[in-house]
């Protein structure tokens, strides 16, 4: 089951070094592995042909002896190209992506494990899923892989670019595997851990302050941000560029959890409704203060504030008031006769204690006056009486003066000996 096997070496001349001493370990792929590679010897007859298929071959041969009990699962080993050998430890034995169907085949000069698989010549040789399952940090990872049925998709021929989060990262976010092992628990798991997957390669030095990337988990999932250019979506990157056979992995040391993108439509939406739930807190805000305004400036009309004179007020209840001139104090013998002309009057004071002054009142006639024309017809005089403002409040300050408001808008105040107009 190894024509085409013997039949490459030949062609790349590499018989007399694998009848050399040794010893050697071979892992041998079938004629049915080269036929499913789709090697063909003949297209390779010539020297860069025959270059690439000693390198090839050499990638299956290891400087000393290898047998499977050696074997251990994440065990990597150097071939003699110079390149990287990995070997998974499970229900079966795999070197690199090839299954050991036959092991321990001993010669003269070494050991042969049979291969269903060529190998392709890799520094990397894991793919991303296995490389995560020999970290030894990232088992929660891995486990979450498996029950998401996602291990496979990361097993496939990429590109991807996965930020991996360690265990601690798990514990710290308490996602709890047990408790999303149902058909709704695996697509929230999966919608979490394709958050972290980006399609195509994105190494550290192409991340810059402010990048964005549309992850795996679908065109509706939010784009990841890097900030600082050492973290993702607050996640910090611990450790970077580790290559696999299928993409790069980058370590964070937080789960990040997916948010729904907003559309621009959505997000034009929400600006609007925000821009108009401003103006309506800007007008509510300017008609409180300018309603507050007017109550204090009704206050004040309804009320003065006298203290810029040195006076508070204090309103007291007023009564409504009607005065009426004193009787005249004059005799008839001063009345002119009616068919005489009218003559000046020397007028004498008369001492009269007055109970409540009426001098000096606004729109009233000055009492002299009155008393004039109450001599030129007595009747008349004794029977008109004179309706001064009503009193709207009146009141005594600090001071105590004593002032009243008059329905006319003016202001009266008592002065010991009778009202004065105040201005």
């Amino acid at each position: 089951i190894h024509d085409s096997l013997v039949a490459a070496v030949f062609q790349a001349e590499l018989v007399e070094t694998l009848q050399g001493e040794g010893p050697f370990t071979v892992f041998a792929p079938t004629d049915q592995a080269f036929a499913d590679a789709g090697i063909d010897l003949a297209a390779l007859d010539t020297p860069e042909g025959k270059a690439v298929l000693s390198d090839i071959l050499l990638y299956h041969v290891v400087a000393g002896e290898v047998p499977s009990t050696a074997l251990s699962d994440c065990m990597t080993t150097t071939a003699v190209n110079g390149q990287t050998l990995a070997f998974t430890i499970g229900d079966s034995v795999m070197v690199n992506d090839a299954t050991v169907t036959l092991s321990d085949v001993a010669t003269s000069n070494g050991i042969i494990h049979v291969i269903d698989t060529v190998l392709t010549p890799s520094d990397a040789p894991s793919d991303i899923t296995e490389t995560a399952q020999c970290t030894g940090t990232h088992t929660s990872l891995v486990a979450a892989l498996i029950q998401a049925e996602l291990a496979e998709t990361l097993q496939g021929e990429g590109p991807f670019t996965v930020f991996a989060p360690t265990d601690q990262a798990f514990a710290d976010a308490g996602i709890d595997l047990a408790a999303l092992d149902s058909p709704e628990g695996k697509t929230q798991l999966s919608d979490i851990l394709l958050y972290h997957v980006y399609a195509g390669i994105v190494l550290s030095t192409d991340i810059t302050e402010g990048m964005t990337l549309q992850m795996v988990n679908g065109k509706n999932g939010k784009n990841a941000t890097f900030t600082l250019s050492s973290s993702i979506d607050g996640a910090n990157i611990t450790s970077v560029d580790i290559v696999t056979s299928n993409g790069i992995i980058h370590v964070i040391d937080a789960v990040i959890i997916p948010q729904a993108e907003v559309s621009e439509e959505e997000d034009s939406n929400i600006v609007l409704i925000a821009s108009i739930i401003g103006i309506v807190l800007v007008v509510l805000i300017i008609g409180g203060l300018l309603y507050s305004r007017g109550r204090e400036e009704s206050s004040l009309t309804e009320q003065k504030d006298f203290s810029s004179n040195g006076l508070a007020a204090t309103p007291q209840p007023a009564s409504t008031y009607s005065y009426e001139p004193q009787q005249s104090t004059y005799t008839s013998q001063y009345a002119p006769q009616q068919s005489q002309p009218l003559q000046p009057v020397q007028v004498q004071p008369v001492q009269t204690q007055v109970a409540q002054p009426v001098a000096q009142v606004q729109t009233t006639q000055p009492i002299v006056e009155a008393q004039q024309t109450q001599a030129v017809t007595q009747t008349q005089a004794s029977q008109t009486a004179i309706q001064l403002p009503e009193v709207l409040q009146q009141w005594t300050d600090d001071s105590g003066y004593t002032w009243r408001r008059m329905s006319d808008g003016s202001t009266m105040w008592w002065n010991g000996t009778d009202w004065q107009p105040y201005s």
